[in-house]
């Protein structure tokens, strides 16, 4: 790993000492978390197959450890059941080291076929292989606890990937894969008792557990935790002050607020964290259609969409119809009657002025302080303004009059005599309804007309996965390091080779570029994507990868594939008789890391007075 371990990070954290309790641990009792959401099956709850978001992060981290762990400066990844990364001179390869000595739940030795079969199954993986196929082109084993990961394209990053991303999580091999229909199996603190499904999850003690403390008393302390699935912000932070649960994470700015003045409380908030904290946006649907890289994956030939991947595979042209369908073949948008994707409807989104006029009709700051209670800051952009990776990006400012008339335009060039769209929102949170309103008023005011489509989460996430959206209520992005968000972002050629890495769609003018399979807002610019890689191949910290990522915020601020808000601040909260729950150690027992991280709070260490 590049740069050294230095202990004694918890003095240079901003509020280090609110949840670190030094006195000797107490033994036992379950500790009771509040979470904003809970994946949709347990049965595939893992590294590999898993659409984790804050909340999949919490309860990971209960089941599983990770390869490694952020420092508490965010700068250095810390050993957990990986022990070293060592790259090539270019970063095309990266060298692991492995712990000895770590078992899984049901026994099993972890080594270096572990790591394998759990890159196996995640590459399998219909969602998850298409977010780590960029980046990592194969894992192999080199002895039994040495592995090595090929990249793509040379990551100078790459070990805060194995940080920060679900692919850290190692599952037991018995328990991979899509089809697998028993308890999720770890080696981390707490083991699988019982799940209902967007209700509660309850953990218990592994009495195996690999890891001790600095003082060399084996973790973890308590005998058991749980995760109760709390929706509505306002309730969560109800529960915490009745004492239903005993901590929560938070993320709207007006609870924190609430938080922050709770007696018998002590909070942690994101916002003086060393990371981007994640954004608050409406991300948009920039092309008007399906998944197009799915479209060419061939995932949607059951309805009549017929794939170009196919015809590569067996050495054939793309028939000139099939190239066509992958391009336009799923041109639509969510019917506002019945709330489905409808082919028969001409997106507006798709138009770069309508998302301007959309820019400048959302007053951020209002926004900021309205629904988010003026916690965080207003956002023009991927990064915050003390990042090295920050100058501004020229955000169109808020300017209704210049809006309506970018309006009126389309419509006259359009002929048309009305521009809308639906907007998907987080149903059964009043402050997803909240903000809705908010954007209903602001968008109205230009001539722009809305309807809201309330989904529960992994529902409207699998929307935005697919493309079957128009514009949905998002928060993503962010984090200790830009190379994070690369998949997120990656665009590939359409028109050029196969063998080269493009899609082969040959009828399409030259140049042309197709949003990569989780680039959700489907925005493919070739600018972005030549200085993403120009960022992940240099060093960290260098002038090359500082103006690699600055170049990508300013050509969003162009292309506006996401109406930004405001930052996502996380606020982590506890009562009073929850100990030491801030700033655990890695595996060394001593050094500090990161944490809470978004959901990555080392539960194992926490103890209950």
């Amino acid at each position: 790993m590049a740069g050294s371990v230095v202990d004694g990070l918890l003095a240079n954290v901003a509020g280090a000492a609110v949840g670190v309790a030094k006195g000797k641990p107490k033994l036992g009792g379950v500790l009771t978390v509040g979470t904003l959401s809970d994946v949709p099956n347990y049965h595939i709850f893992n590294g590999s197959s898993g659409k984790l978001d804050d909340s999949g992060f919490c309860v990971a981290n209960a089941l599983y450890d990770p390869l490694f762990v952020m420092s508490a400066n965010g700068k250095t990844a810390l050993p957990m059941l990986a022990l070293s990364a060592k790259p090539s001179a270019d970063f095309t390869v990266w060298t692991i080291a492995l712990r000895h000595g770590v078992q899984f739940h049901d026994g099993t030795n972890f080594d270096a076929s572990v790591v394998v079969a759990n890159y196996t199954a995640a590459a399998a993986n219909a969602t998850v292989g298409l977010a780590i196929q960029p980046i990592i082109a194969s894992v192999t084993e080199v002895n039994s606890y040495t592995v090595e990961y090929k990249m793509v394209v040379p990551f100078a990053a790459f070990p805060i990937s194995l940080s920060e991303q679900q692919i850290a999580y190692m599952a037991a091999p018995s328990a991979l894969g899509n089809t697998y229909a028993g308890k999720p199996i770890g080696t981390g603190p707490f083991k699988f008792k019982a799940w209902s499904v967007g209700v509660e999850s309850q953990f218990t003690k592994n009495e195996k557990y690999w890891r001790k403390d600095g003082a060399g008393r084996r973790l973890p302390y308590l005998d058991g935790i749980n995760f109760k699935t709390i929706v509505d912000s306002a309730s969560r932070n109800e529960a915490l002050q009745s004492g239903t649960v005993d901590m929560i994470l938070q993320e709207t700015g007006v609870q924190i607020k609430q938080l922050k003045k709770m007696s018998g409380v002590s909070v942690i908030t994101s916002e003086t964290e060393p990371l981007d904290p994640p954004i608050n946006c409406l991300i948009v649907n920039t092309t008007g259609t399906l998944n197009q890289y799915f479209c060419w994956a061939g995932e949607f030939a059951s309805i009549g969409v017929p794939g170009g991947l196919p015809y590569i595979e067996k050495g054939e042209a793309i028939p000139t119809a099939v190239q066509d369908a992958d391009w336009l073949g799923t041109l639509g948008a969510v019917n506002p009657s019945t709330l489905q994707w409808d082919t028969t409807l001409k997106p507006v989104l798709n138009d770069v002025t309508i998302r301007q006029a959309c820019a400048m009709a959302i007053n951020r700051s209002t926004y900021f302080k309205l629904i988010d209670g003026s916690v965080g800051s207003v956002a023009d952009g991927l990064y915050r303004k003390s990042s090295p990776f920050y100058t501004s990006p020229n955000y169109p400012a808020f300017n209704p009059t210049k809006a309506k008339a970018l309006v009126a335009a389309y419509m006259a060039t359009n002929k048309v005599t009305s521009v809308s769209f639906v907007i998907d929102i987080l149903q059964d949170d009043s402050t997803a309804q909240q903000a809705y309103s908010f954007f209903e008023s602001q968008l109205g005011a230009i001539g722009i007309t809305t309807t809201p489509r309330p989904l529960v989460q992994s529902t409207l996430i699998n929307n935005v996965i697919y493309g079957e959206y128009d514009c949905a209520t998002w928060n993503q992005f962010g984090g200790v390091d830009p190379s994070l968000n690369y998949v997120w972002f990656l665009s590939l050629s359409a028109t050029g080779s196969p063998a080269a890495g493009g899609l082969g769609l040959t009828t399409l003018p030259a140049g042309t570029n197709i949003a990569g399979a989780v680039n959700f807002a489907h925005q493919a610019d070739p600018i972005v994507e030549a200085s993403m890689i120009s960022a992940l191949g240099a060093t960290p910290g260098s002038a090359t990868e500082v103006r690699g990522w600055r170049t990508v915020n300013d050509q969003f601020a162009k292309d506006i594939p996401y109406l930004w808000l405001d930052q996502l601040i996380n606020a982590w909260a506890a009562r009073s008789n929850v100990q030491n729950w801030a700033y655990g150690t890695a595996a060394d027992g001593t050094t500090r890391c990161l944490s809470p991280d978004a959901g990555s709070a080392r539960w194992d260490q926490i103890w209950l007075s």
